[in-house]
């Protein structure tokens, strides 16, 4: 019987970001940002269409450019250019997705939502595979999360006369545990990869409600925010420590 849904990719990539200027099309070992996203959106063949939505027509020439001059299909990309209201710092991911982006680009009430960021471009398509898998196995929402690279039971907030107070009840730093092997181990969201079924989206609030969490390596998972975050990216990808 064939499947009644459809598995879509979504890779939003705005114009305007703060910290560190045009982002998305600045090279990465070569290549603009955005372009390793979609090449892994191509390469893991299992998408209907892959959708890259942007604010700037700029973006798309360069990716699409890019792609040629690598050998890569364009055949199933297709361009979702955002207006200003829809591409504001503002305008949360969710909230466009939720309001805006599945109508303007038919996708339907049963159909897979598949987002993947291009700030995390050291994801694996075996990740991408095991994640999409899981999610339609338990028919659930998936985020993905890495470790933190600290304990965040060492969490504390500071004031400004210098004095200071532990954020978690029973933290290290009051009970004098404080081996890192009898810390427990916290996760966050990453930018990796989130599977959404659109028919939940009306009861949701966020990517987060009823989704299961699946882990990565913290490598996978790093997110390019800054410049720091930009160069050791281009280490990490050039010696191939995805891991």
């Amino acid at each position: 019987m064939a499947k009644s849904y459809k598995i879509v990719c979504f890779i939003p990539a705005r114009s305007g970001s703060k910290r560190l200027k045009d982002k998305n099309i600045k090279k990465l070992n070569g290549k603009p940002l955005i372009f390793w996203t979609v090449k892994q959106a191509i390469r893991v063949r299992i998408f209907k269409k892959i959708i890259f939505s942007t604010d700037s027509l700029k973006y798309y020439k360069i990716l699409i450019k890019t792609l040629k001059q690598n050998n890569l299909s364009t055949k199933k990309i297709h361009l979702d250019l955002r207006n200003l209201k829809n591409s504001s710092s503002k305008k949360k991911i969710f909230d466009y997705i939720k309001y805006n982006f599945i109508k303007l680009n038919y996708v339907d009430k049963n159909d897979l939502l598949v987002q993947l960021l291009p700030t995390a471009p050291l994801r694996s398509l075996k990740t991408i595979k095991k994640v999409i898998n899981l999610a339609i196995k338990k028919k659930k929402n998936i985020f993905s999360v890495s470790e933190y690279d600290f304990h965040i039971s060492f969490a504390l907030e500071k004031f400004s006369n210098c004095k200071w107070r532990a954020l978690i009840k029973k933290s290290p730093l009051k009970t004098g545990n404080t081996r890192s092997q009898d810390q427990k181990k916290y996760f966050k969201p990453n930018p990796v990869i989130n599977c959404l079924w659109t028919k939940y989206l009306k009861n949701n609030k966020t990517i987060y409600d009823n989704a299961l969490a699946f882990e990565t390596t913290r490598n996978e998972g790093h997110d390019i925010d800054n410049l720091q975050d930009f160069k050791l990216a281009e280490f990490l990808m050039k010696y191939n420590f995805k891991r």
